[in-house]
């Protein structure tokens, strides 16, 4: 065989081992992505899912639906508003009748007793005073806190997003709470009840 045969015999043998070599390439990418990228990505830390946000209201001696009595009265607690500084505050569960928003309150720190209270109207400045008369009694304040609020339910007061809670008292049994939030007041006043004194009848769904 010649030279030049030679020659050519082998560039054609070269082309064609480059052809394949070209085509086991594109072969592999076909078949699927490079296991050394799959491997980095499977390094990589997975972003964590936020926790759900705690209902205030789980675990209370009351809850939304509950039918409450007392004193000769029954009370449907339809809605709630819910106080908080870094902790629970208060909730102050709504029951409303008519035009009026009667009132079943909880203050975790006195977890025993709920505050059975009605509307009342108080002239008061957004930051409440040491005392004020309600009902014809002069009350003295005992706490007042700043707080967020949320409402809950059917039929709480609207109120703004932060404001001051602070509850009164005028000896005995005698108690008021007043939470003032954008240049508006709200008051109720009642007494404290302990176990025993008032029926949790039952439990229903409020929605909001």
């Amino acid at each position: 065989m010649s030279l030049v045969a030679i020659a050519v015999t082998a560039a054609v043998a070269a082309s064609l081992g480059y052809l394949a070599s070209r085509r086991r390439e594109s072969a592999r990418e076909v078949e699927g992505p490079d296991e050394t990228k799959a491997l980095d990505e499977k390094k990589k830390p997975r972003a964590l899912k936020a926790p759900p946000p705690a209902d205030p209201l789980a675990g209370l001696t009351l809850a939304l639906g509950d039918v409450v009595s007392a004193e000769g009265d029954e009370r449907w607690l339809a809605g709630a508003i819910v106080a908080r500084e870094q902790a629970l505050a208060a909730v102050i569960f709504v029951a409303p009748e008519g035009l009026a928003h009667h009132a079943v309150a909880l203050v975790p720190a006195d977890a025993r007793t709920v505050l059975w209270l009605s509307p009342e109207a108080v002239d008061t400045p957004p930051e409440p005073p040491g005392t004020l008369e309600i009902r014809g009694m002069v009350m003295q304040r005992r706490s007042r806190l700043p707080v967020t609020f949320e409402r809950f339910g059917q039929g709480a007061p609207t109120l703004g997003a932060s404001g001051l809670f602070a509850v009164y008292e005028a000896g005995g049994r005698e108690v008021a709470i007043v939470v003032t939030s954008e240049g508006k007041a709200l008051a109720w006043a009642g007494r404290r009840l302990d176990e025993g004194e008032y029926d949790r009848m039952g439990r229903g769904d409020a929605e909001g």
